[in-house]
């Protein structure tokens, strides 16, 4: 299969926003793989210490670009990549939730229960204070589902990959502000752009029925992927996989026709 470089095109563009605590070496086991497609243009969240640095940041690469966009999003990127679709409606073509949530604390008042208690993302705050390693180790592990620790392999390549001590606290904390404010559930039913969500069965991060609340919200716009047995990093678990149903979603063929 032709590249867009091969077709003497330019490639689409493709933003990656990660998730919390993360920065674009997150990417490494598919950015190989979709770079061939797509120019990649990686969002990172270094030296936002305010929970509304994330959108200010998201919105000032998005008008810099100019462009039309694709935009992939896990975790808390998710967030920022619905709101950005729902504010940008023109430029953003295709849509990608990975692991994803339009709200990632539970609310009792509209009977949201796809997400954590608030006072867990509090509690969290307060450990990465005192025992930032011991908390961190913690949260990367629960990453992956409870099959995938089995093996060890995959918590071992993920801390190798990434590196786990750039974010300072002001930085985690900031983060951590943003999951507990951040609700973009009335976003889902403006966006026009096609959507991609991609979600790990057995995810504790974001539980799968965030991923079929936002489908359904969204209606005939998105479309739901669920990888049995696979915890919040499925870019990690089965990155071809993950690569194959990015590239077909975007119709731009099957890695396996290359």
């Amino acid at each position: 299969m032709l590249t867009g470089e091969d077709n003497g095109l330019e490639k689409q563009k493709l933003v990656m926003m990660p998730g919390w605590s993360m920065d674009s070496s997150v990417w490494k086991p598919v950015v190989a793989a979709l770079s061939e497609y797509f120019q990649l243009i990686f969002c990172e969240w270094h030296g936002i210490t305010g929970m509304e640095g994330y959108t200010e940041r998201v919105c000032k690469l998005i008008e810099k670009e100019k462009d039309k966009l694709c935009l992939l999003g896990w975790s808390l990127g998710s967030l920022l990549a619905i709101d950005a679709a729902g504010k940008y409606k023109d430029r953003v073509e295709k849509l990608v939730l990975v692991g994803g949530t339009a709200r990632f604390t539970r609310d009792k008042e509209t009977g949201y229960f796809c997400g954590w208690h608030k006072s867990a993302v509090k509690k969290m705050k307060e450990a990465i204070k005192v025992h930032r390693e011991k908390t961190m180790d913690s949260f990367y592990s629960s990453l992956f589902s409870s099959k995938e620790q089995e093996s060890k392999e995959y918590v071992a390549l993920f801390k190798v990959d990434i590196d786990t001590n750039t974010a300072s606290f002001k930085e985690l904390e900031a983060g951590l502000d943003f999951l507990l404010a951040a609700d973009m559930r009335m976003q889902l039913e403006s966006i026009k752009a096609d959507t991609l969500i991609i979600h790990g069965e057995m995810d504790s991060i974001c539980p799968k029925e965030a991923a079929l609340y936002m489908a359904q919200r969204m209606k005939n716009k998105a479309q739901v992927f669920i990888m049995e047995g696979i915890g919040h990093v499925p870019f990690y678990s089965l990155p071809e996989e993950f690569t194959r149903l990015i590239l077909e979603f975007m119709k731009q063929g099957d890695k396996s026709d290359r």
